[in-house]
């Protein structure tokens, strides 16, 4: 079994902390590494805490598949009524330049507040590009505000903010679909 901790990483033994596997999934070196952060400052006295939904994954493969926050299928299997944005790389400027367009980036949204809950990418270097989308759930940002970030063009990182536009069919850059009534 695994130990169990709280979000400050104490176990139920007073001033033992636990950190990366022996608390369990996912098993991730950067997991560990921010677990011993936040249980540093905790030891410090420091406020500080860990949210399990903030740690992007990634499989290395070709292309690579990263993903952070929940998915679609935990939000529809826990009843959350959420929009989804999906942006195909097919018509992003950059993956057509590197040769690379069978990529997608796919975004999460909680219908009625708008909020980041979870974000997918399939692409070359998904891997380096997930880590907004954890930082934007960390920060409570929405839809717009993901939308409205400026992206450098072209680039791969742009794919986060039209998959947001997606989901606010706000999207020039791509015909959105239309909307179910």
């Amino acid at each position: 079994g695994f130990i169990e901790t709280d979000r400050q990483m104490k176990t139920n033994v007073e001033n033992i902390f636990a950190i990366g596997d022996v608390v369990g999934q996912p098993m991730l070196a950067h997991k560990a590494v921010h677990e011993a952060k936040v249980a540093a400052e905790v030891i410090c006295g420091e406020k500080s805490g860990f949210d399990v939904l903030t740690i992007p994954s990634v499989a290395y493969t070709d292309p690579e598949v990263a993903w952070t926050g929940k998915t679609e299928k935990e939000l529809k299997e826990e009843g959350v009524d959420f929009n989804k944005g999906v942006f195909p790389w097919a018509a992003s400027g950059r993956s057509l330049s590197i040769g690379r367009s069978e990529g997608v980036s796919k975004a999460l949204f909680d219908s009625k507040s708008g909020k980041i809950l979870g974000m997918g990418i399939c692409g070359t270097n998904a891997g380096d590009l997930i880590s907004e989308a954890s930082l934007a759930i960390e920060m409570g940002c929405d839809m717009s505000d993901i939308a409205l970030t400026i992206h450098a063009h072209p680039t791969l990182s742009e794919t986060t903010a039209f998959a947001a536009e997606m989901a606010e069919g706000t999207i020039t850059d791509l015909m959105p679909p239309r909307k179910r009534k």
